[in-house]
């Protein structure tokens, strides 16, 4: 899953070097991304795990670890 989220985060950034982990924060501070930026990469997560993340999930979402959480709950098998 970290692997695909990974890959996300690359088709959204195009930043190649940077390993995302389960304690990357996901705020324009630790990842560098504007905040329209942060959206996208909920949308393609979304749309690479065929899920819809309600918005109150994704502002408690603080950690791509809380991320895998959420999914690894709500997609289907």
């Amino acid at each position: 899953m970290l692997e695909r989220i990974q890959k996300v985060f690359v088709q959204v950034t195009g930043i190649t070097d940077f390993a995302i982990t389960p304690k990357t924060k996901l705020d324009n501070k630790e990842i560098g991304l504007s905040s329209f930026a942060i959206i996208q990469l909920y949308c393609e997560i979304e749309e690479e795990f065929d899920v819809e993340i309600p918005n109150a999930a994704i502002k408690k979402m603080r950690t791509i670890k809380d991320v895998m959480a959420y999914l690894e709950k709500n997609i289907s098998r």
